[in-house]
């Protein structure tokens, strides 16, 4: 069940064109200024005074309107460290957008490198009937109010306090707070976001080493994930994971589209005192941490599946459309598929030898199986089973795939998998068998595939 809470802007147009758009309003210091551990202890003191903007980023919902020129905004900014408030206005003509102030602002925590603008910010609104609405846990408003105590029942501004696991709209976004540990020195309240529009998922996710009791299926195959790396190699000191560990974060949670923020470097110079150690051992620059994480990505087997880039500020980033052209064209005999919630599957034909290969992918698992003479049921089109393969002397599982649509909007369809024994025999057990919940996109590419690459039983 979704909380609704006040807001001045919730009503927004139906009838318009929209556009969503995210915007890197700021990193820690250029990292081009790195080079050797006296240079990085500098730039710390750059970030420190607050001259380079603090990690932030901006969700723009943008609707161009039928009666013109005319557009429809609405802004919500995540985080508000010191210098957010001019990386804002530097942005405007990287969102082309004339209404660049936030109608409301979801803080992760109370650090100061998160919310030392929030009173520039609020003194921008001239009159109390246009209110920049915060969220923020309770712990964290408190802090902030300790910190800044005029901006409480300050006209401009309003505070609405949201509890982790909890959903909530935002205007026109769903947003899920998940509590994140920020480490020994971490403020209490501190959360991570979950960003989701008309089926976009995007992801807030900084200042955390863990997500103590976080529900994965929520953080599974997000279109863009926007993640906090203080260090290359893990250094929990630091209250953030590190890259090596995003590798494993991008992975688990399926994320084609990720940028890393929040990088310095610094603690990685502790490696240098160990003559054995053959990772990073110095913080790099923007160009030299890109160029590992690709490499990486290159030899881990990755290349291509998964997309991570250094982040700068005012990188704009946009969901990708399948366009229409492309839903005309023939899928062919290879079909990849991601779950809503755990799973991948990709789905091979081999026409030549009369065989189907399947590969189901978890977070943890990896299930490679192939199946003999694929066809599709006499009695029903929407499922394809296909025979037991036969190696040596044994057979492997036979294959049921049923395609289901929901019966209703408010369930997602699903692919029905179950690869088991012909036989029951004693001790053996299901290959595979569940439920593979998909996208009404995703069911129509499969009704497709199956038209097009399987015969009818008989």
């Amino acid at each position: 069940m979704f909380k609704t809470y006040s807001n001045t802007t919730d009503t927004m147009s139906t009838n318009a064109k929209d556009q969503l758009l995210v915007r890197i309003n700021g990193t820690l210091p250029d990292i081009s200024l790195l080079g050797d551990e006296k240079k990085s202890e500098r730039a710390a003191e750059v970030k420190q005074k607050g001259i380079i903007a603090n990690t932030s980023c901006s969700i723009f919902k943008i609707s161009s309107l039928p009666q013109g020129n005319n557009k429809e905004i609405f802004h919500l900014l995540i985080d508000a460290g010191e210098g957010v408030a001019n990386s804002i206005d530097k942005g405007i003509n990287d969102t082309t957008s004339s209404q660049q102030q936030p109608n409301a602002i979801l803080i992760t925590h109370s650090h100061g490198d998160h919310i030392n603008d929030l009173p520039k910010l609020i003194d921008k609104v001239k009159d109390g009937s246009n209110k920049i609405i915060i969220y923020c846990t309770k712990e964290c408003r408190e802090q902030i109010i300790n910190k800044f105590p005029r901006l409480e029942g300050i006209q401009s501004s309003e505070f609405n306090v949201i509890q982790p696991a909890e959903s909530f709209i935002v205007g026109p976004f769903t947003v899920i707070p998940v509590l994140a540990n920020h480490g020994n020195n971490s403020p209490s309240g501190s959360v991570i976001y979950i960003v989701i529009y008309q089926g976009k998922k995007i992801i807030m996710g900084w200042d955390f080493l863990s997500l103590p009791n976080a529900d994965e299926n929520l953080l599974w195959n997000p279109d863009l994930l926007v993640l906090g790396t203080q260090s290359y190699n893990p250094h929990p000191e630091t209250g953030m994971i590190s890259v090596s560990e995003a590798y494993l974060l991008v992975r688990r949670w399926n994320v084609k589209e990720s940028y890393l923020v929040h990088y310095s470097g610094l603690s990685d110079f502790e490696e240098s005192k160990n003559q054995w150690f053959r990772g990073p051992v110095k913080a790099m620059t923007t160009a030299e941490l890109q160029k590992v994480i690709d490499s990486h990505l290159m030899i881990s087997g990755d290349e291509g599946k998964f997309r991570i880039i250094v982040g700068k500020e005012g990188i704009i980033w946009t969901p990708k459309e399948a366009s229409y052209d492309d839903e005309k064209k023939p899928i062919g005999n290879i079909i990849e598929v991601e779950g809503l919630q755990k799973y991948t599957f990709k789905i091979e034909k081999d026409s030549k030898q009369n065989k189907l290969r399947v590969t189901i992918e978890d977070r943890i698992n990896r299930y490679t199986m192939q199946f003999d003479r694929p066809h599709k049921d006499k009695d029903n089109e929407f499922v394809l089973r296909g025979e037991g393969e036969q190696i040596a002397f044994a057979r492997g599982p036979e294959l049921k795939m049923e395609l289901v649509h929901p019966e209703s909007q408010d369930n997602p369809a699903a692919l029905k998998i179950w690869a088991h024994k012909g036989k029951l025999l004693k001790g053996e057990k299901d290959v595979f068998r569940d439920d593979v919940l998909i996208s009404d996109s995703d069911a129509n590419r499969l009704k497709k595939y199956f038209q097009e690459n399987f015969p009818k039983g008989k």
